[in-house]
């Protein structure tokens, strides 16, 4: 049986993978720690773009919501700034007028025609130059929005 070459084969064979087995089984379980490991990093880098992309999208959020509050504040000092002008060239008018009454009728008719027309020049001249340094800051779909809003409530006030 020793002599037998089959016998020594096998014994070969089975010293080979006893020797064999150790290192290719640390082989096989390094590979599949490093392979663990990259996918812990691969989910560890995503959890943290997503927190960074979550944060960004509340930053941009509350970046929207101060324009919003800025643009509404802006809004109401250029029409509160509109009607304090509009008022005082009304009360600046009426004093003439009232002064130049005392000349004659048809003079009083004339002023009061030519002192509308300034008003409304005026009025229109000052609201146009606030409004266009206001729609500097905006972007064209909110220019075009609030110049349709803006251009219905003058024609109401007149």
């Amino acid at each position: 049986m020793f002599e037998d070459p089959k016998f020594w084969l096998l014994i070969s064979f089975i010293t080979f993978v006893i020797l064999m087995y150790k290192p290719f089984k640390s082989m096989m379980i390094g590979g599949l720690d490093a392979k663990i490991e990259e996918i812990k990093n691969n989910i560890n880098s995503s959890m943290k773009s997503f927190n960074d992309a979550e944060v960004r999208l509340k930053e941009a959020e509350q970046q929207t919501a101060d324009l919003d509050n800025k643009i509404e504040e802006l809004l109401s000092s250029a029409k509160s700034q509109a009607e304090i002008a509009s008022k005082s060239i009304i009360e600046k008018t009426s004093q003439s007028i009232s002064s130049k009454e005392k000349n004659s009728l048809e003079r009083i008719k004339q002023i009061e025609l030519s002192a509308v027309q300034s008003i409304k020049n005026q009025a229109s001249i000052e609201l146009n130059n606030l409004i266009k340094e206001y729609l500097k800051n905006l972007s064209e779909d909110q220019r075009s929005e609030i110049l349709n809003k803006s251009i219905s409530e003058f024609k109401s006030l007149n």
